[in-house]
């Protein structure tokens, strides 16, 4: 006798197709749900997020502060040491012109690097947010320190290379400072990983600007 092999049938097919791509489509909605539960924390945040008018992203958020924070700090530091805080007398002279465009120079690197690596930390400061607020009080230090090392090496290896040591023993404790500060009011007011641009600038700019002033007042 001879066996004879039955092919299955297109309706059997079908039916196995259409099953799969119903797994499917269950296993990604129920991924979406889980992304989506991790980044709202209540229900109400969604809708808070999409009446935003001007949303800056959390990595947005995190390479302005950078930049600022490579900027103003620097530059307060660089006042004082060309007598800025000092009596009228002892201000920049002609003789201390390359000093300054040297300083200049510095504050520019500073500035991009600090955006640049505000912008690379923003997933480790957001996932730093979404833990425990004891976690994020030990953890954003280091992510500012992180900051401050490689901004400061950056900026300060143009004073001649010896400069990168210097440049980052005085960026570790801004990085560390400026970030957990920040952190912590931006935990409060982002929804969904975005912050109103109205919330951010005043804190961004005020957070780095107060540091700045502590440095000229030291």
């Amino acid at each position: 006798m001879h066996s004879t092999h039955i092919s299955p049938t297109p309706r059997v097919i079908v039916k196995q197709d259409a099953a799969g791509a119903r797994l499917n489509w269950l296993l990604a909605a129920n991924q979406q749900a889980e992304e989506r539960r991790k980044l709202f924390r209540s229900a109400s945040e969604e809708e808070q997020m999409l009446l935003m008018r001007r949303p800056v992203s959390t990595r947005q958020a995190y390479a302005l502060f950078g930049m600022l924070l490579g900027a103003l700090p620097p530059a307060a530091i660089f006042a004082r040491m060309l007598g800025y805080s000092d009596s009228p007398q002892s201000r920049l002279g002609s003789d201390m012109s390359e000093l300054f465009f040297l300083f200049v120079a510095m504050n520019v690197v500073c500035c991009l690097v600090g955006w640049c690596v505000g912008s690379g930390l923003a997933r480790a400061a957001l996932k730093a947010e979404r833990s425990s607020w004891l976690k994020m009080l030990h953890t954003m230090p280091l992510i500012g320190a992180a900051w401050g090392g490689v901004t400061g090496l950056a900026g300060g290896f143009l004073f001649f290379g010896i400069g990168a040591l210097f440049g980052a023993a005085f960026a570790i404790p801004v990085g560390a400072a400026g970030f957990l500060i920040f952190a912590l009011f931006h935990r409060l007011l982002e929804r969904g990983g975005m912050i109103e641009t109205r919330h951010f600038l005043p804190l961004a700019c005020g957070i780095t600007t107060v540091i700045a002033a502590f440095i000229l007042g030291i």
